[in-house]
């Protein structure tokens, strides 16, 4: 009994080790240096498949799945590397033999039309054979990119929009205290009761709500057609490598229709491009499509079959902003969406502006008549 008692235990042993026998890949990781990323930046993400066992991963699978806030620019070659545009991943085959390890990296380009979203990608490890997997996900926010735009004072820069801003307020202000002040002379004048009472009641308030307020709507579609403006004539023409592309198909409202479904009433489709181009001497990475807001109604802005036919790989024509070569687009000039935001930032603004200036006039015109009083009184003294 004594001789039995040592070779049981050697053999529990010898059926333990071979129960712990296999492949182990939980202590692989994924590692980037950047804590944030500014938009149109692309950042490299260091992927270390440890296998800590004792059994080769021969043919294991990895899969990684592309984020909806970037593009993929650049991976290692992996064995086996395939690419599925549709589903927004890649996936491929290698082998980790026991006790080693496998790196390979691969660089994301922040969407410069996503700040403030996740830039985001996950990993998936899977060894089919005894069910060993392993899942991780790289996560970084999406910052502004820095500007340089504008002028620096003290250290602070100044954005030519946020002049702009900054006098439409001063214009504001002024023109309230102006209009308020008029108004009071009507209303506390002797003879104001010859002016029209819908004169008298004008709120000072409200008349500039509707001269200021259709004017920063006009002035937005005007700087929208500048900028249009300057890529026809200033912003510099490129050859464009696409590197990566996906569609942002967006769904503004759904119905519910007697059949119990629901059906999408406008559905807008908007492209947008990984490319790599020269700008003067130097190689630039960036995301662009058109110039202007990325806001459409119910459009697909690109044509399906030309959006077919602009593949990874394939070169296109480019044009990029000489003072900020990261921001560039495939397609320039006066596009789709003035028909769209004519309507809202300029026809309507339009009219309340004019009426806005017939108040003014009215006012002019209430003013002038007691003025007009106010001289036939005087002459009558004299």
């Amino acid at each position: 009994m004594t001789r039995l008692f040592p070779v049981l235990i050697l053999t529990a042993m010898t059926f333990a080790k071979v129960a712990a026998a296999g492949v182990e890949l939980r202590e692989s990781t994924i590692t980037s240096e950047l804590e944030k990323v500014p938009a149109g930046t692309t950042v490299t993400v260091n992927v270390v498949l440890k296998n800590t066992g004792d059994k080769s991963a021969d043919g294991t699978d990895v899969r990684i799945r592309l984020p909806l806030a970037g593009f993929l620019v650049r991976i290692d070659e992996l064995p086996e590397l395939k690419r599925d545009d549709e589903e927004r991943e890649v996936s491929a085959k290698l082998d980790i033999p026991a006790g080693q390890e496998y790196r390979f990296s691969f660089d994301l380009l922040a969407s410069r039309t996503k700040v403030g979203k996740e830039l985001a990608s996950q990993i998936e490890v899977v060894y089919l054979l005894d069910q060993i997997r392993w899942n991780s996900e790289f996560s970084k926010r999406i910052t502004n990119a820095p500007s340089t735009a504008g002028v620096v004072i003290g250290g602070l820069r100044f954005h030519p929009a946020a002049g702009w801003l900054l006098g439409w307020m001063v214009c504001c202000g002024l023109m309230f205290v102006w209009i308020r002040a008029r108004l009071r002379h009507i209303r506390e004048h002797p003879n104001s009761n010859r002016v029209p009472a819908a004169v008298r009641r004008m709120p000072a308030f409200g008349i500039v709500a509707i001269v200021m307020i259709p004017l920063a709507f006009l002035m937005a579609l005007g700087g929208m057609a500048w900028r249009d403006l300057q890529t026809l004539t200033s912003w510099k023409e490129s050859q464009a490598l696409i590197l990566d592309r996906r569609e942002n198909v967006e769904v503004s409202k759904t119905e519910w229709h007697k059949n119990g479904r629901r059906k999408p009433s406008s559905v807008t489709r908007t492209p947008e491009f990984a490319l790599k181009y020269q700008a003067g001497d130097r190689d630039v990475i960036s995301s662009g499509f058109v110039t202007g807001p990325s806001i459409h109604f119910g459009l697909q802005i690109l044509g399906k079959s030309e959006f077919d036919e602009w593949v990874p790989g394939k070169t296109i024509p480019c044009w990029y902003d000489p003072s900020d070569p990261g921001i560039v687009v495939v397609q320039r000039g006066f596009g789709v969406k003035y028909i769209i935001f004519g309507l809202f930032f300029g026809l309507i603004p339009l009219v309340i502006l004019s009426f806005g200036f017939r108040q003014l006039r009215k006012m002019s015109d209430g003013l002038r008549k007691l003025d007009a009083i106010e001289m036939e009184r005087q002459s009558g003294f004299n």
